[in-house]
């Protein structure tokens, strides 16, 4: 658990919210609506979705 505590820290695991929060929200829109990208667009949201996940564990690893 001490290597896995030592990958992640606050500054990491919020950089890494805030880019999940931008590509499930505001990037995936933008390609779906804007460009009329359909496939990349899913895939950014489900990136997005990946990098939300990995930060808030990052968060609850960081704080045991």
């Amino acid at each position: 658990m001490t290597q896995l505590s030592g990958l992640f820290s606050v500054y990491i695991d919020s950089i890494m919210l805030a880019i999940g929060l931008y590509m499930a929200f505001v990037q995936s829109n933008n390609l779906i609506r804007v460009d009329h990208m359909d496939r990349e667009g899913r895939f950014s949201k489900v990136m997005g979705w990946i990098y939300i996940i990995v930060g808030i564990l990052g968060f609850i690893i960081t704080s045991i």
